[in-house]
This record gives structure tokens, C-alpha cells and sequence, in this order.
């Protein structure tokens, strides 16, 4: 059933669901990839988590912003609409997926792109700022990773020290049990409870956000691959000169360090606060989080 809807989509090339059309591009490997366009004004492209994640995630960040902005929700290789592709370490790359972004923006038509990325994609965006500094005009990095790994370390040590001790029994628990859909779903809301900074907020939309979507694990694994030997883009950011938005959750999992190391290389960069807030502001802060974000596109 799936690979029949991927063809209908493929047939039809582009359709318009809600408001929010559809469309699909050739990459420079022949791949065909997707997104959904919403919205009227200056592109920005939206680049999700992960890796792994479908841009249907980002629906809410576009709901928001399409008053103001033509919103390119991009379903990265591998992810989505974008899953039916060849995947494997020649594929699933940093640098294909660089390149994957280079093409989108040859197929919009668009000289330079405003990009737009939480976690995950706000790494994305950054390797692209960095191997295509002039085809960028800003960049909004929320809870980004930094430049590099070298606080990877820091980010799961964390993670397991903001877990509440009942938290880590049920994750315990919940680990320990034949899989099941329940024991999937148990096991992702205690891993990802301390990414909250109000756990009672993650306890109530954990459930319902991750019975919604679905990570695409041979991408995620293929991608984590590549980015522990690859990711390193310190040498080539500092060569770019657009603007730079960084929005930082105060609590967040991440080390404020790593907002530290980009503003190091992009002394042009602009840091702004979201407080008592952890990892994704689009859950916790959401309203705070999109005036930002249409305050420094403005």
C-alpha cells in the first residue's frame, strides 16, 4: 500500500492537500524527493530533527508562519514522502545530503535560501552554509547541534542526568519487555522525557506525537554513521557572512557551548533565549518560538 501511494504521488508529481501542495524534484543522482509548499512571501526551507524525521512534523511551524512566508517543508532523503530511495552509506551522507539541498534550491528557483532548522536540522543547515556560503541568505538554528561532535558526550550525559529516578525504572522496565507497539511506545516516551523541561508536558504529548509520526530507522542509523566520522564544519562555516539566528532553549540537553562554538565562527551570529524550555520549543514554547522566528525574518 505504501509503495502504491509513493507511485500515485509520483504520477501526479504535484497535488494540493489543505492548502499545502506537494511537489517533487529531481536531485543531481537522479533520485526524485519531496515537499510541501504553504504560504505566501519569502521562502524559507524547514528542516526537521533526527535524523530520520518527516517534515510533517514541522505542519505545526508552518501553520504559523505561512501569513508571512512561503514555507518549503523538505522531506530529507530517506525520510516521508522522500523514503523510497536507494539508501545506503554512498546515499545517506552528510554530503548528499548538502548536495539533496542544493538541488531544492535550483528547483525553487531561488538564488539564496533563508533556512530554518531544529536540532538535526539545524546541523543540516549549518553544513550547508558551510560548503555553499553564497547560496545562503540567513539561517534560524533552533537547539541546534554545534559545528562539531565533540560535545556529543555531554549531550547524553544529559540526557540521563535529567531523567527522574522513577523515569529510568520504567525506561528499565519497558526495555526489558518482548516488543510490542505499547512497549515501543513506553520505551520512547521514557527515553525522551528529559529532552522536556516540564516532564508533565512531555508525559501528555510524547504519547500522541509519537503514535503520529514514524523515524525512519535505517536512515537514522545510515546518517548517525556518517556523522560520527564527517561532521565537522568549522573549517568552512567561518566563511560565511549571512545572518545567523541562533534560539536556545535554556534547559536544553544540548550544551550551551555548542551555540558558543558557531558564535565563534559567526561573530555575525544573534542568540536569543527561550526560558524554561527544553529541547523543542515547538512543543513546550511553541507561540514564544514562532513570534521569534517571524521577528528576526521580519
Amino acid at each position: 500500500m505504501k509503495n502504491i501511494l509513493l507511485l500515485l504521488v509520483l504520477i501526479l508529481s504535484s497535488f494540493t492537500v489543505f492548502g499545502q501542495e506537494v511537489n517533487s524534484f529531481k536531485t543531481s543522482d537522479g533520485e526524485t524527493l519531496f515537499y510541501t509548499k504553504t504560504g505566501t512571501g519569502p521562502t524559507i526551507v524547514l528542516l526537521y530533527g533526527g535524523p530520520g524525521y518527516p517534515a510533517s512534523v514541522m505542519r505545526p511551524w508552518a501553520d504559523s508562519l505561512s501569513n508571512k512566508f512561503e514555507c518549503i517543508l523538505f522531506e530529507q532523503r530517506g525520510t516521508g514522502l522522500s523514503a523510497n530511495v536507494k539508501m545506503d552509506s554512498t546515499t545517506i551522507n552528510l554530503s548528499r545530503a548538502v548536495d539533496d539541498i542544493d538541488d531544492l534550491r535550483k528547483h525553487l528557483g531561488e538564488k539564496m535560501l533563508t533556512l530554518c532548522g531544529i536540532s538535526w536540522g539545524g546541523a543540516l543547515s549549518q553544513s550547508y552554509a558551510a560548503y555553499y556560503p553564497e547560496n545562503v541568505n540567513k539561517l534560524v538554528l533552533v537547539s541546534t547541534l554545534g559545528p562539531d561532535f565533540s560535545l556529543i558526550p555531554a549531550f547524553s550525559d544529559n540526557i540521563s542526568m535529567r531523567r527522574y529516578p522513577n523515569e529510568s525504572d520504567s525506561l528499565q522496565f519497558w526495555n526489558q519487555q518482548p516488543d510490542s507497539k505499547e512497549a515501543v511506545m513506553k520505551r520512547n516516551v521514557y527515553w525522551f522525557l528529559p529532552y522536556f523541561y516540564d516532564h508533565d508536558i512531555g508525559l501528555k504529548m510524547l504519547p500522541q506525537i509519537m503514535s503520529s509520526i514514524t523515524s525512519n530507522d535505517q536512515m537514522s542509523s545510515l546518517m548517525w554513521s556518517d556523522l560520527v566520522k564527517n561532521y565537522d564544519v568549522k573549517p568552512r562555516l567561518k566563511n560565511y557572512k549571512g545572518e545567523c539566528f541562533i534560539i536556545i532553549p535554556r534547559q536544553d540537553v544540548l550544551s550551551l557551548d555548542n551555540q558558543y562554538k558557531i558564535k565563534e565562527l559567526l561573530p555575525q551570529s544573534k542568540m536569543i533565549m527561550i526560558d524554561k524550555c527544553g529541547h523543542f520549543p515547538d512543543w513546550e514554547k511553541p507561540s514564544e518560538l514562532y513570534n521569534i522566528i517571524r521577528r528576526v525574518l521580519k
